[in-house]
């Protein structure tokens, strides 16, 4: 994996897991067992988190089987997060197609990093996914919908980049597709974990 792509994957993996984080992230046995009792449950939140933990070894061995059952569950009850996180895991195995799959449901969720890795993943270089115009428009919505200045700044970055790669009518293209997805959008809110 790239070190870009491996950059932009832990990233969004984290933000991930910070938004939907429990209340308690302690690795004490009796926590952990009480996470794994919530998910069995049917505990969404519990779920992603679960499955953080054993995606990246906390609290335990990883364990990554179970830790995509637990996204897979999760997403299957519509967490923002945990469909996300399954669109990571595809991209990090190369299954850029399907990856932009759960990307836009996490967008028609109104989950911002979807909308982000819409336009990384459309712009990866050796993706055979890649569309700058697309990479370009995707990028152009997430700054749109960004509050928080240092994400807003980086995906500027992002989309300067992209536009260098394009020629004139392409950008024009792509700008127009950026205003309908714009549109199309404009009604969905910005995700927000209200545990």
């Amino acid at each position: 994996m790239k070190p870009r792509t491996l950059f932009l994957a832990v990233i969004a993996s984290v933000a991930s897991a910070v938004w939907a984080a429990p209340a308690s992230t302690s690795c004490a046995p009796e926590a952990v067992a009480a996470l794994e009792a919530r998910a069995s449950q049917g505990d969404f939140r519990a779920q992603f988190w679960r499955g953080t933990q054993l995606e990246m070894g906390e609290c335990g061995p990883k364990d990554l089987e179970r830790a995509n059952s637990l996204f897979r569950q999760s997403a299957s009850l519509g967490f923002p997060p945990a469909v996300h996180v399954l669109g990571v895991i595809q991209r990090r195995e190369g299954k850029d197609a399907e990856a932009i799959k759960y990307f836009e449901q996490s967008a028609q969720l109104g989950y911002q990093a979807g909308f982000a890795d819409l336009g990384f993943t459309y712009g990866l270089r050796d993706s055979p996914v890649r569309d700058a115009v697309l990479s370009y428009a995707w990028l152009t919505v997430a700054i749109a919908r960004e509050t928080k200045a240092p994400l807003r700044e980086y995906l500027e970055s992002s989309r300067t980049k992209a536009a260098r790669a394009l020629s004139e009518s392409d950008l024009a293209k792509a700008q127009s597709v950026a205003e309908g997805l714009r549109e199309k959008f404009s009604s969905i809110p910005v995700w927000a974990d209200k545990q």
